[in-house]
């Protein structure tokens, strides 16, 4: 009897499961065994991994590629993580600075003095305020200093900071800028809010600038709550 020969179609339909099969299997075997390659590196020159474009390149190409790219990557980020450090650096100085000038400052209006050359030579800040409760502060005297009445103009556009003692950061009305920075060159577009003395309430420190974007709501605070601690303690100083 003659033997029956399997159809072509039938035979390549059983073949693929096979194929597929024994591919998973090559795949699961370099899993477990990464050092293949290594034991064996002609094989890296045979294998050829295509291109997005079409072309054909060796795997080690491949890898040399991607390790190009991963390195260019951590480069970037290396650099930023050093332009950071170096930016905490310069500002760890100023605020060492400002510090200083404050400790040394023989009055509140040398405080006041002081801040000003500082958040100007510094930090890049135009105006600063200083308003102290009138129940602590009640002179009129010196420039940058104001004593803030619970039923004065300040204390009623400022509201809603008294209460809840929180930092603001971010643009600044007119009205607020007339009030507290009414010799400014130029206009105050943004501003930061801090408390004296939080639990005290001794007051308030805020710091105008030209630029809109120079304080943000969600930007961080720890610089402004730094500064305010040491201009309260220069000031509480002062004041007994």
């Amino acid at each position: 009897m003659a033997e029956v020969s399997e159809p072509k179609e039938q035979a390549a339909d059983d073949a693929a499961p096979a194929e597929m099969a024994s591919e998973a299997q090559v795949v699961a075997y370099l899993k477990a065994h990464p050092q293949l390659l290594t034991d064996h590196p002609q094989l890296l020159e045979m294998l050829e991994v295509a291109h997005s474009a079409g072309s054909a390149v060796s795997l080690i190409e491949r890898q040399v590629e991607l390790l190009r790219g991963k390195n260019a990557r951590l480069e970037a980020r290396l650099n930023r993580l050093i332009d950071t450090a170096r930016d905490n650096e310069t500002r760890a100085e100023s605020v060492l600075r400002l510090a200083r000038a404050l400790i040394r400052a023989p009055s509140l209006a040398n405080i006041v003095v002081g801040l000003r050359t500082s958040m100007r030579d510094d930090f890049d800040i135009d105006e600063v305020f200083v308003g102290l409760n009138a129940g602590a502060y009640k002179r009129h005297d010196i420039d940058g200093i104001v004593p803030i009445e619970p039923s004065g103009a300040i204390a009623r556009v400022f509201d809603n900071f008294i209460r809840t003692r929180l930092i603001e950061c971010g643009p600044i009305s007119e009205e607020r800028t007339k009030l507290l920075f009414p010799k400014a060159a130029q206009p105050v577009l943004s501003a930061a809010v801090v408390p004296l003395e939080k639990e005290k309430n001794l007051g308030m420190l805020v710091l105008g600038s030209r630029d809109a974007e120079r304080f943000q709501p969600r930007q961080g605070k720890l610089f402004l709550e730094i500064t305010a601690e040491l201009v309260a303690a220069a000031v509480r100083a002062r004041l007994t």
